[in-house]
């Protein structure tokens, strides 16, 4: 018996027609006990959303002085200026990186987890621990460990010679340094999404696998790892939220220095709105984060409904 897992385009069976209009009711009785919430949940959130868009098209001549219609004119202004597609760019390597490094160790920690027997599954609970810290909290304590004087880091490094770096006044090791404290708050979640992922998959297919002669890292390559398909795409689009549009960790660790090398768009955003005090072109930052933030997520979600895992 030989356990093989691939990807494949789901075959489109159209329409589901049901043999009878008592059903169709059943089916939709759900959906209309359901709608009052819905519809209370949907205007909570949508109502700030639109009316910040709204914002987006006016203009204060000075702080305090009546807003005049501008129309896009915010729009243009934040993509003609350097700082804006400086912060993209910013941005871009701060996803990315953070997308590499979550997902990895994600997996890494899910698998060494889900291993674990008898009194060792209490790890699995603390994995929780980064998760009940702020993300304030969590950047000001990497903040004291990555310090060039007194870091643990640094202390470390003295111990076999090497003189550490100064990682958040280095435009190169404090875009590291910030990517490494938000995976560590995001990784809880990524890690118990994969792990429950794990546990679903039919034990028979790794047995057979293993019958078969595959080796532990074929087993993960071409079984474990397509199964978790569903997971990872989930995992996905959390890390890509929770990175597009996080500002605690940038703010308390770096306030997007040194020189710029941390600004993202979201701390775009607040230097924009606090320092400038320019409310309604923080406000076009923050519509574009939102558009950005919606097309990647339907292209994590048009990816995951193209294919299947097919056993």
């Amino acid at each position: 018996m030989t356990a093989t897992a691939r990807r494949t385009k789901t075959p489109d069976t159209g329409p589901v027609r049901h043999g009878g209009a008592g059903i169709g009711v059943n089916k939709a009785l759900p959906y209309f006990f359901s709608f009052p919430a819905i519809l209370a949940v949907s205007a909570m959130l949508a109502f700030p959303v639109l009316y910040g868009i709204w914002q987006s098209l006016f203009r204060a001549p000075e702080l305090g002085l009546e807003e005049e219609y501008v129309g896009v004119q915010n729009y243009v202004d934040m993509f003609v200026s350097p700082d804006f597609f400086n912060s993209i760019w910013r941005t871009t390597q701060f996803v990315v990186g953070c997308l590499i490094v979550g997902t990895t160790l994600g997996l890494f920690f899910a698998f060494a987890l889900f291993r674990t027997t008898g009194r060792l599954r209490f790890m699995r609970a603390a994995t929780l621990a980064p998760y009940l810290i702020s993300n304030v909290a969590a950047a000001v304590m990497f903040r004291i460990i990555f310090n060039s004087d007194i870091g643990l880091v640094n202390s470390m490094l003295k111990t076999v010679g090497v003189q550490g770096p100064a990682w958040l006044a280095d435009t190169t090791w404090a875009m590291a340094v910030v990517i490494f404290a938000q995976v560590w708050t995001d990784l809880p979640l990524t890690i118990l999404l994969l792990l429950g992922g794990l546990m679903t998959i039919d034990r028979s297919y790794l047995d057979a696998a293993l019958v078969d002669g595959a080796s532990a890292w074929q087993r993960a390559r071409h079984l474990t790892i397509p199964l978790l398909a569903p997971q990872l795409v989930i995992s996905t689009v959390w890390l890509s939220y929770s990175t597009l549009t996080g500002l605690g960790v940038v703010l308390a660790l770096t306030g997007g220095g040194p020189l710029g090398a941390t600004s993202t768009l979201p701390m775009e955003m607040y230097l924009v709105a606090f320092r400038k005090l320019e409310f309604n072109q923080a406000l076009a930052i923050a519509t574009f984060i939102l558009v950005l933030n919606a097309l990647l997520t339907l292209m994590y979600v048009k990816v995951a409904r193209r294919y299947e895992i097919e056993v």
